[in-house]
């Protein structure tokens, strides 16, 4: 009696989420190079950072990120590392982020009212 070896077959997803920051490009309040390339370094595929390998490709135009990947991906570890660029930039008191569709998320600014002294 022979016994086979099942074999995982691993799903082929293609998923695509965008990151719309064009208020904040706008304003030159941040450098849309530069948070590709913190997204790039920080995005761990494996257990490991930076290897995106073929699986995830970055790619930005002139007021968006495009987050192309083979393999699953959460939207909401976008999201995460999204806030975490804020944070370090020092404008996670400025701006939240926030989903504006099924598969995309959108920065935006706080509404602070100031109050006018009588």
């Amino acid at each position: 009696m022979s016994f086979r070896k099942k074999t995982k077959q691993v799903k082929k997803v293609n998923l695509g989420f965008k990151i719309d920051c064009s208020q904040p490009v706008e304003d030159k309040v941040i450098l849309i190079g530069e948070f590709a390339e913190f997204l790039k370094s920080k995005i761990k595929v494996g257990g490991k950072l930076g290897n995106l390998g073929e699986n995830i490709t970055i790619s930005n135009d002139d007021k968006k990120i495009n987050v192309q990947s083979t393999i699953p991906f959460s939207k909401r570890y976008l999201k995460y590392l999204t806030k975490k660029y804020l944070k370090k930039q020092d404008l996670r008191n400025y701006l939240y982020v926030t989903s504006s569709d099924k598969n995309s998320y959108q920065l935006r600014y706080f509404n602070i009212q100031q109050d006018q002294a009588e």
